[in-house]
């Protein structure tokens, strides 16, 4: 009787102990998931492949460029977030694929597809080591979304095992603008 208790016990422990093993040991996607490097707006913040500044961030209504010989006047339900920055390749070329914006909530907003026609659109553009480029991310936000927020940068979209830089956006680099002429901005 006392043997059959103890391995009852035994058994019981062994599963606890499993169990909690289970439950504190970190998942697939945290593990290989992006090694974060934290910067903030109005600072150069260097990744493994490129470095990035973030100059300012224009909030509007609306949005309205130049291109292919036409002028397009953009809308949304919600706000353009459009983030002014400097970027240059190091040390070979690169591109940037992944661009998101996080809202304080944990909201993301990747960058807006709607407004890749913009001279100065950086998401996908070569980089190259020694000449820092100028110009936009480009997102369509929630209203909510706007304050406190912060922008992910990375050269794949998804990075598993790289860098990703996560920039804070204080809220005096946060301009406001009904229409916001993009070509005043590159």
């Amino acid at each position: 009787m006392i043997r059959a208790l103890a391995r009852v016990t035994a058994l019981a422990v062994a599963a606890l102990l499993l169990f909690a093993l289970q439950q504190t040991t970190p998942g697939y996607s945290e593990i290989t998931g992006p090694i974060t490097q934290h910067g903030v707006a109005g600072t150069t913040t260097n990744a493994r492949g490129f470095t990035l500044r973030v100059e300012k961030v224009v909030l509007a209504e609306r949005l309205r460029w130049q291109a292919f010989g036409r002028s397009y006047d953009r809308d949304t339900g919600g706000l353009w977030a459009v983030a002014v920055v400097e970027v240059e390749g190091t040390p070979a070329t690169t591109a940037l694929s992944g661009a998101t914006w996080l809202a304080a909530s944990g909201l993301r907003f990747e960058a807006s597809e709607r407004a890749e026609s913009v001279r100065g659109f950086l998401r996908g553009r070569r980089l190259e080591p020694g000449l820092p480029q100028r110009g936009l991310l480009i997102f369509e936000i929630g209203r909510d979304a706007a304050r406190n927020g912060a922008l992910l940068v990375s050269m794949s979209r998804w990075p598993r095992l790289d860098t990703q830089l996560r920039i804070t956006i204080p809220n005096e680099r946060i301009e406001q603008a009904e229409t916001l002429d993009l070509e005043t901005l590159t």
